[in-house]
């Protein structure tokens, strides 16, 4: 069984390959080196994550097979962190090479319960090849294994198409390929305009659906699933966005995987990493931890072109929701009383992890790449971050009580106020509402038309460039209301700031003192530190160039005051008593009952 290909394709973006000297690429199939000219797999797409294979998978023997055509200098690493959190490497196989055109040359693998394996190529004289490379494994079993992706959609047709467009060049119509055959694509189309004649066949299935929200779209794919999952013999589902960039290795490490895991993490979810789409070598999350809303996101921001993070982002670490970017479940999960939970967006994914997922596997390699708006902070999301956070909440942290709830709400609406997002305070007390309204009104409310009334209660992005350019720019400390006032005062020493730090808490930030005249300019995620004695400001996204133009107002003061007292009060009448409410209700939540009458079906 090919466990890994080494692919050979050209080194754009830094997480294929590492080389020095003349190097060539063919057709994504061959590497040509100059004399002298070194080529390695020291990167994160080509390194074998040897630990995981040998962790997860019930395998005897690992290989590497080389397809040489020339002489050459091989040597093959294995790199891992000892118990003192140091990296390591020792050499473990390698020698001179002299090969004619098709020499297969073999490397035994030596089985490990951590790290990678990579391999590196000098060539000893001009012209030498590598025309092929991969790793193999004699597994004890193997299993057939059918794959069924799970995307919603709403109105991005042209993401869409050229994702469907993917999958049917690579896998579906690909009789080559190991996933020809094994590999089912189920679309929820929440907007209702995709052409289903045109798209539909035996391997690609579309459902038009009312917008109910990545939530409603979701559990309908996996209604849908449910419905033929014998008839094709469907042993996993993956849940996918619909605007990533697809890495189609990926797909296929996790097919292999899946092939001959052993029993003991069959029920295991497996979750996808997401690299950035902007900054294609850095990693945004690695799976991660809920902690009671507080999430733990394991590695982000790694620069995966440095080989010493590909080694640490291997490590496990703790993990307990997978993000529906990319998730693969058993279908073991899928039934009609274990559906999605009806939140429209946002902690869907958090909850189904935390309801199902015994483990949660990561692997180098399985990854989608997704645009990342770390500057567009929408109005809506501070209404379902907080409300859908409080739902997840009840069921899996009940010691998560009112001391710590009056504290985030003190904290969300704080920033709100301090960062001049008045609207934002609003949203932020109708969750909390919302959320003492009990199961009973989120089952009930029409959550497409609610979703309209919390657009509309929010402020509403627009093209600033104009504006932007009047304003004088600031940049941002890149705090976050997540740094706790000890992080922010090291930050401040580390800064040498800490005296202007004293000096804004001893003016409240700025606003016993006269506003500056001038209106400046901030990315949308500004700590309110970077906001000291404006008046004007600018909030906007530097990708989209949209944004919104606030300004200081005193009145508010008594607005944060008004909506944190009436919040004290719902925390100390109805708090709990909604907790119970959920707990005692939670079954019906993702039960294919309210679904069905969400979708009208019979």
């Amino acid at each position: 069984m090919i466990l890994q290909k080494v692919l050979l394709s050209e080194n754009t973006d830094g997480l294929y390959s590492h080389s020095s000297g003349l190097i060539k690429y063919e057709n994504d199939n061959s590497v040509i080196l100059g004399k002298d000219a070194e080529w390695s797999t020291k990167a994160y797409l080509n390194a074998f994550s040897v630990g995981k294979w040998c962790t997860y998978c019930d395998l005897q023997k690992i290989t590497l097979h080389l397809c040489l055509e020339g002489n050459f200098m091989v040597q093959v690493y294995y790199v891992y962190i000892d118990h003192h959190k140091k990296q390591r490497r020792k050499k473990i196989a390698g020698g001179c090479v002299e090969a004619v055109e098709g020499d297969e040359i073999r490397y035994d693998i030596p089985m490990q319960r951590q790290g990678v394996v990579y391999f590196s190529l000098r060539a000893l004289t001009d012209g030498a090849a590598c025309r092929g490379a991969y790793f193999d494994g004699e597994a004890a079993a193997e299993r057939d294994i059918i794959l069924a992706l799970n995307i919603c959609t709403y109105k991005r047709e042209a993401f869409l198409m050229r994702n469907l467009e993917l999958l049917r060049n690579s896998f579906l119509e690909n009789e080559d390929s190991i996933l020809h055959g094994h590999l089912q694509v189920f679309i929820t189309d929440n907007g209702s305009t995709l052409p289903i004649d045109a798209l539909q066949n035996d391997d690609v299935h579309i459902c038009h659906n009312p917008n109910v929200g990545g939530a409603g779209g979701f559990a309908r794919g996996l209604i849908e699933i449910d419905k033929i999952k014998r008839e094709k013999n469907i042993t996993h589902v993956i849940f996918m966005d619909d605007d990533v960039e697809i890495l189609t290795e990926g797909l296929i490490r996790t097919y292999t995987m899946l092939r001959c895991m052993k029993p003991q993490y069959q029920s295991d979810f497996i979750a996808g990493a997401m690299l950035r789409l902007e900054k294609r070598s850095i990693q945004h999350e690695n799976g991660a931890a809920w902690n009671s809303g507080r999430c733990r996101f394991v590695n982000r921001g790694l620069d995966l072109q440095k080989f010493s993070n590909v080694v640490w982002n291997e490590v496990e670490q703790e993990r307990d929701y997978a993000a529906w970017w990319y998730c693969c479940v058993p279908i073991a999960a899928v039934r009609k009383d274990n559906l999605p939970i009806p939140v429209f967006i946002h902690e869907d994914d958090v909850e189904y992890s935390l309801r199902n997922a015994k483990n949660i596997i990561s692997m180098n390699g399985i990854a989608v790449r997704h645009p990342v708006m770390d500057n567009r902070r929408v109005s809506s999301n501070e209404y379902y971050n907080l409300r859908n956070m409080l739902i997840v909440n009840a069921k899996y942290c009940p010691d998560f009580g009112k001391k710590q709830l009056a504290k985030t709400m003190a904290v969300r609406l704080l920033m709100a106020l301090l960062r001049y997002r008045y609207k934002d305070m609003e949203l932020i007390y109708q969750a909390m509402v919302d959320f003492c309204k009990g199961p009973e009104w989120l089952m009930r409310v029409d959550a497409a038309a609610y979703h309209q009334k919390i657009i509309q209660m929010g402020y509403k992005m627009t093209d600033v460039s104009e504006k932007l350019k009047h304003c004088k720019y600031i940049k941002c400390s890149n705090l976050s209301e997540r740094n706790s006032v000890k992080e922010i005062f090291r930050w401040a020493v580390r800064k040498k700031k800490l005296q202007g730090l004293l000096w804004q808490m001893i003016t409240l930030n700025g606003w016993i003192l006269p506003p500056a005249k001038e209106t400046k300019a901030f990315t949308m995620g500004v700590h309110p530190i970077d906001l000291y004695r404006t008046g004007r400001i600018v909030l906007y996204d530097d990708t989209s160039m949209q944004g919104i133009e606030v300004r200081r107002s005193f009145r508010q003061i008594f607005a944060f005051l008004s909506f944190y007292i009436r919040s004290l009060m719902l925390i100390c009448t109805k708090y709990d008593s909604s907790k119970a409410d959920y707990r005692a209700e939670w079954a019906s939540l993702h039960d294919i009952k309210y679904w069905r009458s969400v979708y009208d079906q019979e």
